[in-house]
């Protein structure tokens, strides 16, 4: 299978990850009032619990699987070893997390009336192990991967909206939530066959021990990133009320979005330059250098642009009860620049190289410092203080993926840093022209996206019009 654009992955991908965030937007308030607190209450009790099963079976695998099968893609003997090999372990990781998960039903009374639901949703967390979908990603079958999620989540949205029609139908919304999950898993082990000649098999004589160092380190950084993640709205729980927590998790909703949209047009980077560095490490830091210009280009109107309609976006997707989530949304949106930049030189530059020691080391002190700081703050500050020690915790993890792939070299992106502070300048007062004429927020927010894109894309031409043209011509990238 040959080589897929580049250009036309990120698309692909962008628009799987826009799926992601589109469909729980349109179903959460049908759903939250159909089951009413209590109900959807259990449901997400169920899924909170299932979400730390998911984490020990995925074990950190699927970043190491994707990286390892990429390099060696083109040998169909190896990659029908490493498959069985991590698939073999991915099958023991998923069995303890079962096992946890069973220890759980029986011992933690509080969970007995929850595990019908909690059992449903635990279905997707047993078939993305089997369905071994990292395989697509390491062959940059992104088409296959979006096509798929597509559709399936599409049903799963009608099955929604079937299955969940009074506040008893927990279940039902169990149902329809794991749907989208199993079913295309089912369906990829059928593709990987056809595609790829290729069936996992269960395989405990394999070689599969010289796989755990390097999937233990990437597990360790994957459980700091949980916490991380978390920590701030667990010790803002502590401290305060539910309706600043409920302010807070507004500002990370739009923060959390823009990176999820961001990381999805770069992550299809990952097996390519994990094949290329493989072959020749100095010859990828011209394709590295291109890559962090495109992030640079990428985040400064995204963050800028966030700041400038935070207003607009609380009036119209939530009340003005929630005008205090401004300012933490003001914080979150700076944040969104360094966060993006770590992302680059963590996932982008220093799993492909393999430095996964490195890669725990930076995600657990980020983790540690966002702990530290929010404890101290959190009680002087509330939510902006949670916001802040997001923000500085990503400072820290853009410092220490910087230190770390120093040897690379990875500098000469001015350009691209003058021309997103040009596009950053221009979209900030073209907004607040917008906002000074506009009193309604829908037009708030679709006027500034609408202009500020276009004016964007005008000073991206003036900048890089021979590299656009060069795009557009279907040139490699890397």
């Amino acid at each position: 299978m040959g080589k897929r654009s580049l250009k036309v992955n990120a698309i692909l991908n962008v628009i799987k990850e826009a799926v992601n965030i589109l469909f729980p937007i349109i179903t959460f308030p049908y759903v939250s009032t159909t089951l009413g607190t209590f109900g959807y209450g259990k449901y997400t009790y169920s899924a909170y619990i299932v979400s730390y099963i998911t984490y020990i079976a995925a074990a950190g695998i699927l970043r190491y699987a994707v990286r390892e099968c990429a390099v060696v893609r083109d040998n169909k003997k190896k990659v029908e070893e490493l498959v069985n090999e991590i698939y073999t372990i991915n099958i023991f990781t998923t069995i303890i997390a079962f096992a946890i998960l069973a220890v759980l039903l029986i011992f933690w009374p509080k969970l007995h009336p929850l595990a019908v639901p909690i059992l449903i949703l635990s279905l997707m967390v047993l078939f993305a192990t089997l369905g071994c979908d990292w395989v697509n990603s390491a062959f940059e079958d992104f088409a296959f991967i979006a096509i798929r999620h597509v559709i399936c989540q599409t049903i799963a949205l009608g099955l929604v909206f079937a299955l969940v029609r009074t506040s008893d139908d927990v279940v039902g919304y169990a149902i329809a939530s794991s749907f989208g999950v199993v079913v295309p898993n089912i369906i990829n082990r059928i593709h990987l066959k056809k595609a790829y000649g290729i069936t996992p098999r269960f395989s405990p004589k394999s070689a599969y021990k010289k796989h755990i160092k390097a999937i233990a380190l990437l597990f360790a950084s994957t459980i700091g990133t949980y916490i991380y993640i978390n920590s701030d709205v667990t010790i803002l729980g502590i401290f305060y009320d539910d309706d600043i927590v409920g302010i807070y998790g507004v500002s990370g909703r739009y923060y959390t979005l823009i990176k999820q949209i961001i990381n999805a047009a770069f992550i299809v980077l990952i097996p390519r330059i994990s094949k290329e560095l493989a072959k020749d490490t100095h010859k990828s830091v011209e394709a590295l250098k291109k890559i962090l210009g495109l992030t640079i280009v990428a985040i400064v109107p995204a963050s800028v642009g966030l700041i400038m309609i935070r207003k607009n976006l609380i009036l119209l997707f939530q009340d003005e009860t929630y005008a205090r989530a401004e300012s933490s949304i003001l914080i979150l949106a700076i944040a969104i620049i360094p966060a993006l930049l770590a992302n680059f030189y963590i996932n982008i530059v220093m799993i492909p190289l393999k430095r996964e020691k490195q890669v725990m080391i930076a995600t657990l002190v980020s983790a540690g410092v966002n702990i530290v700081l929010n404890l101290v703050f959190i009680p002087l500050f509330a939510e902006n203080a949670a916001a802040a020690t997001t923000l500085l915790s990503e400072f820290v993890m853009l410092g220490l993926g910087m230190y770390w792939t120093r040897d690379m070299h990875i500098k000469g992106v001015l350009k691209p840093v003058i021309a997103s502070l040009t596009g950053g300048i221009g979209i900030a007062g073209l907004c607040f022209y917008i906002n000074s004429v506009v009193s309604r927020p829908l037009w708030g927010v679709l006027l500034p996206v609408l202009f500020c894109g276009i004016l964007y894309l005008a000073v991206l031409f003036v900048f890089f019009h021979k590299e656009i043209i060069s795009l557009v011509k279907n040139k490699k990238l890397i």
